[in-house]
């Protein structure tokens, strides 16, 4: 399906405003995994039961992954959970807020990860909540936009600052082709990345990303979806 959109800046960064017209949450949430993979294996004598379950959910859209997310986990786990979601669209954060059907368990903020001035709210949240790591971050289909904008090096980088605040890294890379088609869509709108020729990373874009977690990050991959209609997988690592 052709993603239509008049904003040239959501054709840039993948911010669309009808996202999920065209990628279905509901069907993504089947694919995620049981509540075993989400939590940490605990040592004898360890509780965790008192303690509510934090996620950043990055990327989050207008929130409706983020709120389904949200209630799978709830019925699954056996803590309380807590999402907070950001992206750096604040008309899709503005939707997301008014929209939103759990308003004490989930919020939203306007945030690039890779501004350190606006991550400042992040932080915040995890000063708020005494976090040293969130539980879980999710990098839903963002991982392209990141790199298409920001290089292999933001890329890299990208992906160790959020490993480096969570203890299970959830992403769904985008395969190649997705790269060719979002570069035909900027080319319609009169644009271009000019970063795309110049990418290392590139045919094998999503086993480069498995490769740079595993072996520069030190994480492990526990669980790998079945592929979504896009040949999408979402890839959990610990």
């Amino acid at each position: 399906m052709e993603i239509r959109n008049n904003d040239p800046g959501a054709v840039q960064y993948g911010n669309f405003f009808n996202y999920y017209q065209f990628s279905s949450a509901t069907e993504r949430v089947k694919l995620l995994p049981d509540a075993d993979i989400w939590l940490p294996a605990l040592e004898d004598g360890e509780s965790q039961r008192d303690k509510p379950y934090f996620i950043l959910d990055v990327g989050c859209n207008c929130g409706v992954l983020t709120q389904l997310m949200h209630k799978y986990l709830e019925e699954r786990l056996p803590r309380s959970v807590k999402v907070l979601g950001v992206d750096i669209d604040p008309r899709l954060i503005q939707r997301a807020t008014e929209e939103n059907e759990s308003p004490e368990d989930v919020s939203y903020a306007c945030v690039d990860v890779l501004d350190d001035d606006a991550f400042e709210s992040v932080k915040t949240y995890m000063e708020v909540n005494n976090l040293q790591k969130f539980d879980a971050i999710c990098c839903y289909s963002i991982t392209m936009w990141i790199h298409l904008n920001h290089h292999d090096q933001g890329l890299r980088f990208f992906l160790q600052k959020l490993s480096n605040l969570a203890e299970l890294l959830v992403v769904e890379p985008q395969p190649w082709k997705c790269y060719q088609k979002a570069e035909r869509r900027l080319k319609k709108a009169g644009e271009i990345f000019p970063l795309f020729l110049e990418l290392k990373w590139r045919s094998d874009v999503d086993l480069q990303i498995q490769k740079y977690l595993e072996e520069s990050l030190d994480r492990r991959k526990i669980f790998e979806s079945p592929p979504t209609k896009w040949q999408r997988k979402i890839c959990f690592y610990r």
